[in-house]
Parts: structure tokens; C-alpha cells; sequence
């Protein structure tokens, strides 16, 4: 059905710029789109579209939400890890390389030695 309307929308349009017909023919097409666009069903199906458009938008932000909130947690994951687990323990001894390691926000900064 959207194919549709957008096929005779885009058709409509390339009529009006490519019409020879001239200001009159103009003014006519351009008469009658303002009719169709100001009656009320098309309205409805406008306010219905909106409504639709509206929640696809909320559950595709939801469900790019989770995914960016896995992928964080994933990468949070592996930076502690990799932070915490250089004290010789490894990543599968629990709590153990964690002991006594900072939260990431607060861990001090080693600086690099220059040339």
C-alpha cells in the first residue's frame, strides 16, 4: 500500500515539474493535491502512519539500547581483566586478580616515557 501512495506521489510530482501545460495546469494539480491532503481520511491515515513510525522508532532504540548495553558491558568485561588480572592471577580465579584493584573510573595513570 506505501508503494503505492509513494508511486503516485513521485509520479504526481514528476508530472508537475515536467508539465508544459504551464501556471494554469499548475495551479490545478497543485488545487486538488491541497484538497486530498486537507481531507480528513488522508489525515487519519497520516496521524496512523505517525503512530506507527513512532513505535518502530521506540522498539528499534530499545533493541539498539540492549545491544550497545552488552556490547559495553562485554568490553567492560575484558578491560578488567585485563587490568585487573596482571597482579599473575588469571581471569578464571574469580575475585582473586580483583583484590585491591581500583573501579575503572578511578585508576591512576602510569605516563609513558618520551624520547
Amino acid at each position: 500500500m506505501m508503494g503505492k501512495v509513494l508511486f503516485l506521489a513521485a509520479g504526481a510530482a514528476g508530472y508537475v515539474l515536467g508539465a508544459r501545460a504551464g501556471r494554469e495546469r499548475y495551479e490545478q494539480i497543485s488545487s486538488v493535491a491541497s484538497r486530498a491532503w486537507g481531507n480528513p481520511k488522508v489525515q487519519q491515515k497520516v496521524g496512523d502512519l505517525e503512530g506507527k513510525a513512532t513505535d518502530v522508532a521506540k522498539q528499534a532504540g530499545a533493541a539498539a539500547q540492549e545491544k550497545v548495553g552488552a556490547a559495553a558491558g562485554s568490553v567492560a568485561g575484558t578491560v578488567r581483566s585485563k587490568v585487573g588480572g596482571g597482579s599473575g592471577g588469571s581471569a578464571d580465579d574469580g575475585d582473586a586478580g580483583d583484590s585491591g584493584a581500583a573501579p575503572l573510573g578511578e585508576q591512576h595513570h602510569t605516563r609513558m616515557p618520551t624520547d
